[in-house]
C-alpha cells in the first residue's frame, strides 16, 4: 500500500490518478471475491441465501480410560479408531504384585479363621466349666441344707436330754430325801411326756423321717422316766438311791453326748458353708473365664471380617487390572504403550461415543426466533466438504450465556447475549470426530 501511495503522489494528472485508483479497486475486489470463493470451497460454507447459518464444533461423549491401580501395562487389546462394545477388554495391568498381596490376604484370613476356631473351643470349655461349677454350687447348697437339718435335730436331742437330766436329778434328790406327792406327780408328768414323745417318734421312724438311733435314745429316756416314777411311788430304798444316782449320772452323760452332737452338727454346717463359698468362688471364676472367652470370640470374629475385607479389596484390585470399555464407541486416543509404567489416574486411552455426536452453537438473541426444538437442520464440516449431515435441535438453553455477551450497535445501545443450542447429528458412518468445525444451516 505504501508503494501504491508513493506512485500516486508522483502522478500529477488527476485523470491518470483516478484511472490507476479504479484499477487498484478492481484488483482488490477481485482478490477478495477469489479469497471468499476459495474459502467457501475449502470450508464447505453454505451460501447465506440458503438459510440462517451458525458455526460450532462437533462434540461427543468421551470417557477417559484411567487406571485405578499403579503398575506396568501388560497388554493393550485395542488400537486407535477401533470400534468397541461396553465391556470389551481394553488394557490389562500386570497383576504380579497384587497376586502376591492376595496370597498374603488369604494366609491372613486362614490364620484369623484358625484363631476363631481356637477361641470358640475355649468358649466351649469355659461354658462346660461354668456348668460344672454350677453343679458344685448346687451340691454345696444341698450339703448346707442337710447340715442345718442335722443341727436342728441335734439341738432337739440336746433339749430332750436336758429335760431328762432335770427329771433324773429330781428323782435322785427325791430318792435321797424321800418322795413327796408333788414329786410323784412330777415324775408321772415326766413319764407321760416321754411316753408321748416315744409314741410320736415311733410313727416318724416308720415313715423314715427320724433315725432309729433317735428312737433308741428316747426309749432310754422313757425307761429312765418309768423307773423314776416307780421309785417315786415305792419310796426310796438304798438300792433305789443308788439307782437314782446312777440314772442321774446317765442323764448327765446323755446331755453331754447330745451337746457333742450339737457341736459336731454346727461344725458340719460351718464346713458345708465353707464348701458353698468355695464352690461359689469357683463359679465366679468360671463365669469370668466365660466372659473372657466370649470376648475372645468376638475379637477373632472381627479379625476374620477384617481379613475377609482385605481379601475382597485385593480381589477388587485384581479385577481392576483388566480395564474394559465403559460404553459403546470408538477408541479415539491411546496414550500409552505396552510395558509402560502408569500411576493411579493415568489416562491410558479415550473411548468416544461418536454415534451420539452433537454440535454446540451459540445463537444471538436477535436470531433466536429463527430456531425451535426438534427443528431439522443441515450440517457441513470442512473435513468433508461434499457431504451434508442431518441433525435436529435437541435443546435450547433457558438462560443466556453471558460469557459471550458483547457490546454492539446492531440492536441499539444495549448488549446482545447468546443462547446455547445443542443439535444432535446423524453420524451412523462415524466419520465425524469431536473437535471438528461444523456449520449449521437452520
Amino acid at each position: 500500500m505504501k508503494t501504491i501511495k508513493k506512485v500516486l503522489n508522483h502522478i500529477k494528472d488527476k485523470k491518470v490518478y483516478y484511472g490507476i485508483g479504479a484499477i487498484i479497486l478492481v484488483i482488490v475486489v477481485g482478490v477478495t471475491i477469489g479469497v471468499y470463493v476459495q474459502q467457501k470451497k475449502e470450508t464447505g460454507l453454505f451460501d447465506d441465501e440458503e438459510g440462517f447459518i451458525v458455526q460450532g464444533f462437533i462434540e461427543a461423549k468421551e470417557v477417559s480410560i484411567n487406571s485405578k491401580i499403579p503398575g506396568r501395562i501388560k497388554k493393550i487389546y485395542v488400537e486407535e479408531n477401533q470400534e468397541v462394545k461396553a465391556g470389551d477388554k481394553l488394557v490389562e495391568i500386570s497383576s504380579d504384585e497384587i497376586m502376591a498381596k492376595k496370597a498374603q490376604a488369604e494366609a491372613a484370613l486362614q490364620q484369623a479363621e484358625a484363631g476363631l476356631e481356637a477361641a470358640q473351643a475355649q468358649l466351649e470349655q469355659a461354658q462346660a466349666g461354668v456348668e460344672a461349677s454350677q453343679g458344685l454350687v448346687n451340691q454345696a447348697q444341698a450339703g448346707v441344707e442337710a447340715a442345718e437339718g442335722k443341727l436342728e435335730e441335734a439341738k432337739a436331742g440336746l433339749n430332750a436330754s436336758k429335760k431328762q437330766q432335770e427329771v433324773a436329778a429330781a428323782v435322785n434328790e427325791k430318792a435321797q430325801n424321800g418322795a413327796r406327792e408333788q414329786e410323784i406327780a412330777q415324775a408321772q408328768a415326766a413319764y407321760d411326756v416321754m411316753k408321748a414323745t416315744y409314741d410320736r417318734v415311733s410313727v416318724l421312724v416308720e415313715k423314715g423321717a427320724v433315725s432309729q438311733q433317735k428312737l433308741d435314745e428316747i426309749k432310754a429316756q422313757l425307761d429312765i422316766a418309768e423307773q423314776t416314777l416307780s421309785m417315786a411311788k415305792e419310796g426310796a430304798r438304798e438300792e433305789d438311791k443308788k439307782a437314782a444316782q446312777a440314772t442321774n449320772e446317765m442323764a448327765e452323760a446323755a446331755v453331754t453326748a447330745s451337746q457333742t452332737r450339737v457341736d459336731q452338727a454346727e461344725a458340719g454346717v460351718v464346713a458345708a458353708k465353707a464348701q458353698l463359698s468355695q464352690a461359689t468362688a469357683a463359679l465366679q471364676a468360671s463365669n469370668a473365664l466365660l466372659y473372657q472367652a466370649q470376648a475372645g470370640v468376638e475379637v477373632r470374629k472381627a479379625q476374620v471380617e477384617q481379613a475377609k475385607a482385605a481379601l475382597q479389596e485385593v480381589e477388587a484390585y485384581l479385577n481392576d487390572t483388566v480395564i474394559v470399555a465403559p460404553q459403546d464407541g470408538i477408541v479415539t486416543v491411546i496414550n500409552a504403550e505396552e510395558g509402560e509404567l502408569v500411576s493411579t489416574g493415568t489416562s491410558i486411552a479415550t473411548v468416544s461415543n461418536i454415534k451420539g455426536a452433537w454440535v454446540e452453537v451459540s445463537v444471538k438473541e436477535t436470531d433466536l426466533g429463527k430456531i425451535k426444538e426438534n427443528q431439522e437442520v443441515e450440517i457441513k464440516v470442512p473435513a468433508y466438504p461434499d457431504k451434508v449431515f442431518k441433525g435436529k435441535v435437541s435443546s435450547i438453553n433457558k438462560q443466556p450465556d453471558f460469557a459471550v455477551k458483547r457490546a454492539t450497535n446492531e440492536n441499539g445501545d444495549f448488549d446482545i447475549v447468546s443462547f446455547g443450542v445443542k443439535i444432535k447429528i446423524e453420524n451412523d458412518e462415524q466419520i465425524l470426530r469431536p473437535g471438528l468445525t461444523a456449520f449449521v444451516k437452520f
